[in-house]
């Protein structure tokens, strides 16, 4: 199974939003957040050239060439950080398991923050478990029940998980 960082990001923010993404039940690309959200991406860092698309599988916003690779991930804003921040460590193992070392930033333009990634061992194995995990997740066939989360009425899955 190819798992993007999306999905990873679904995982960790909500495994029954992973379950409708995985089968094509997408109800973001009518979700004015999500819609303002792509609009601060392709706004920001006019210059750099953005998703980068690798093996058809993670796409990174954009990357510069330091002493080593950074990478990075922009966001709206930093609500759903650790979803975010578990994607771009997901993008960070990747490249490793592809032989490249890099280090990542999460970049909130619209709050003017940004937040600095480093892939670690115990961030290493907790990707794998989340990668071993996914499929069982996906494979079901009944999406999990919801679970009330903070974000959970900003959610473009809302109506199907709470009314």
């Amino acid at each position: 199974m190819r798992i993007t960082g999306v999905m990873v990001q679904y995982y960790v923010a909500c495994k029954r939003e992973l379950w409708f993404f995985a089968h094509h039940i997408n109800m973001n690309v009518y979700n004015e957040l999500i819609a303002l959200g792509r609009l601060i991406h392709e706004q920001s860092y006019a210059d750099e050239q953005k998703s980068i698309l690798i093996d058809d599988t993670i796409s990174i916003d954009f990357i510069k060439k330091r002493k080593d690779l950074i990478v990075f991930e922009i966001k709206k804003s930093s609500r759903l950080e650790k979803p975010v921040f578990y994607q771009l460590m997901y993008y960070l193992w990747y490249l490793k398991q592809k032989g490249i070392k890099a280090r990542g930033y999460l970049v909130y333009p619209k709050e003017r923050k940004r937040k600095q990634v480093v892939l670690t061992p115990e961030f290493e194995q907790e990707i794998e478990r989340i990668l071993n995990d996914i499929p069982n997740i996906v494979m079901q066939e009944t999406p999990p029940p919801p679970e009330r989360k903070p974000y959970c009425k900003r959610c473009s899955y809302y109506e199907f998980c709470w009314v």
